[in-house]
């Protein structure tokens, strides 16, 4: 579960921004959005985050995608090579070579809450601090101030062998990681596979969602899959009754020749299986059997429904954190409605699941959807910076009012200033 998100001088966001799933205590309307994880603290189980474009909405989901990717990967990273989300603020001098810093605060599947902070220029992380809470005030686990690590009371474990193979362009966290130091394991899984980013938009990507999903739905790593995710294509009307995960006759032979062995046996393996979807048929206007698609032969839209609607599934089974750039992008608003109230609901989520996501969608700047502190707006200021704020930080902004045709008013900023009469189109 995400408590917090903190970001400063990343792509558009120049200044600290703060980025909060907790709940505010002078909102109380909707109780089923939102999860209790003590007396004291309750969090969003979704946010939704309006802007115009170039805003920076995107960006800031990015910015969680960074700390995912370089705990995830940046062990690998090899001596003095760039540190690939390195991308500052550009519109100001004093940003441009400076630091990014990065902040996430969340509690673990083991009920433990962990504060995570980085900061780090092209080539060198130059901090890099883990506490956690093993009672009410925070204790620390370890710091890292321009190469030198120090240690607090609740470390155990042996820290040389990490020490001496530590690149400076490399966290900590990442390679502990590939080690046996146990106390570390717990943050290091969180922040590597119960975040799950989806930021691209193309066909290609869902196609590789799907991929992946068909084979984790013919090994059952994700108890009723197939139950569920048929369940899902029913209710969104898509004219599909059942789908099923069939081996494809994909042989080695079938490969090009210039391609490795291993190359060759990975392809196969990884499209070993295919989906198929079955549609009802019918006969002099009664129903008599069923057809069988190809995945290709459906629509674009059903393609991302599948491809979204397996993440959603997988975030739910495990109560993990989806994070998903333009989710209203080839669905219907309907449908997208559909997989928000999922994530509402306790029965169709018991684990806490949450869900973030961006979107231009306004239909569903609706108040009995989403609570005032769970719409998010991202505005530019003049000199170029992202601003996020939700609609609670507003003064003035009750309950009852209605979000969609304030925010297209204006009242809330975040949408375009279009001037028509700049427009001076000219053709030859």
């Amino acid at each position: 579960m995400i408590l917090e998100f903190k970001v400063k001088n990343f792509r558009s966001i120049r200044d600290e921004q703060i980025f909060s799933m907790v709940s505010e205590q002078n909102v109380s309307e909707l109780p089923n959005n939102v999860f209790k994880v003590d007396d004291k603290t309750e969090l969003l189980k979704t946010a939704i985050i309006y802007g115009r474009n170039g805003s920076g909405k995107s960006n800031l989901l990015l910015a969680i995608q960074a700390i995912n990717f370089l705990v995830n990967k940046s062990s690998d990273f090899k001596v003095d090579k760039p540190i690939p989300p390195y991308e500052p603020f550009k519109l100001n001098k004093k940003c441009q070579n400076a630091p990014i810093e990065l902040s996430i605060d969340f509690i673990t599947k083991k009920n433990t809450r962990y504060v995570y902070s980085i900061s780090f220029n092209k080539k060198k992380v130059l901090t890099e601090k883990l506490y956690f809470y093993p009672k009410s005030q925070p204790a620390k686990l370890f710091e890292r101030n321009n190469g030198e690590i120090t240690y607090g009371e609740y470390f155990t474990g042996k820290k040389k062998q990490i020490e001496d193979l530590l690149l400076d362009n490399q966290l900590y966290l990442s390679r502990a990681g590939k080690s046996k130091l146990e106390v570390l394991h717990d943050p290091y899984l969180f922040l590597t596979e119960k975040i799950y980013p989806s930021t691209f938009h193309d066909t290609d990507y869902d196609k590789v969602l799907i991929n992946v999903f068909t084979n984790k739905m013919k090994d059952d790593d994700i108890p009723n899959f197939k139950e569920n995710i048929s369940k899902l294509l029913r209710v969104a009307d898509t004219g599909i009754i059942s789908l099923d995960a069939k081996e494809t006759d994909l042989s080695e032979d079938d490969l090009p020749e210039d391609m490795s062995d291993e190359q060759k046996k990975e392809i196969v393996e990884r499209f070993k299986y295919q989906i198929k979807t079955k549609h009802s048929f019918f006969e002099n206007g009664n129903e008599s059997g069923e057809v069988e698609f190809e995945l290709q032969d459906e629509s674009t839209g059903t393609i991302k429904l599948l491809a979204v609607g397996g993440l959603v599934l997988d975030a739910l089974n495990d109560g993990s954190i989806l994070i998903i750039d333009e989710l209203d992008k080839s669905l219907h608003p309907k449908l997208t409605e559909l997989i928000i109230k999922i994530f509402h609901n306790n029965k169709t989520n018991p684990k806490n699941a949450q869900l973030i996501f961006a979107t231009h969608d306004i239909s569903l700047l609706d108040n009995s959807i989403f609570r005032r502190d769970q719409v998010w707006i991202t505005e530019k200021e003049y000199e170029g910076n992202s601003i996020f704020y939700s609609l609670s930080d507003i003064k003035g902004v009750r309950k009852d009012i209605p979000f969609e045709k304030w925010y297209m008013s204006g009242r809330f900023r975040g949408i375009p200033l279009i001037n028509e009469y700049e427009l001076d189109l000219k053709f030859d």
